[in-house]
């Protein structure tokens, strides 16, 4: 009457399907701990970085302090240790350079 194997199959890839769909749907996304921000103003045309309005990794922009490391510059695009513009969350500075 029925197909044994078939049915072993079935109910097989049935299970799968589920424990699969319970794992999307009840997982947390994983956060990187990076913003990404989207301007619909800028165009793709012309590149921001030569224009001095580009970013570092963490959203600051070019020569701003960073938003989220105290001490940290954005120089060019590289988080720089300049601690006599931005200040020092705990401790003082020191050489550039925060110290507790």
């Amino acid at each position: 009457m029925f197909n044994k194997k078939g049915n072993y199959y079935g109910m097989l890839l049935s299970v799968l399907l589920v424990v699969t769909l319970l794992g999307l749907f009840t997982s947390e996304p994983e956060t990187t701990g990076f913003v990404v921000l989207e301007n619909e103003q800028v165009a793709d045309s012309f590149d921001l970085s030569q224009m001095g309005q580009g970013s570092c990794a963490d959203g600051s922009l070019y020569q701003e302090c960073s938003t989220i490391i105290k001490s940290k510059y954005c120089d060019n695009g590289k988080l720089v240790d300049y601690c006599e513009l931005c200040g020092c969350r705990e401790g003082t500075c020191f050489d550039g350079k925060c110290v507790k």
